[in-house]
């Protein structure tokens, strides 16, 4: 899946999740950059944190399996993916 995702270059810039050369520091000073920069210009920062308990619990999950479809995700990956999703 990540060489297909790699492959047609779909998965966002900004997203650090299971890619190469990215890890959980990256993501940090990513996040610690986005911050620091308003603060220099003297400007407000508000952070919402969210802890979500078993995300695949709460995305729906027709949309998710239309949008991998939508990228190319068909046949026996596409049915893996609806196996795992609605067990």
């Amino acid at each position: 899946m990540l060489i297909f995702l790699k492959k047609f270059n779909i998965s966002a810039g900004e997203h650090i999740g299971f890619r190469d050369n990215k890890s959980t520091e990256t993501a940090s000073c990513t996040f610690i950059e986005n911050i620091q920069q308003p603060l220099d210009k003297n400007l407000h920062v508000v952070g919402i944190f969210l802890y979500v308990f078993k995300a695949c619990d709460v995305i729906n999950h027709d949309s998710s399996l239309y949008r991998l479809e939508s990228y190319g995700v068909r046949s026996n990956l596409n049915l893996w993916f609806k196996s795992y999703m609605f067990q």
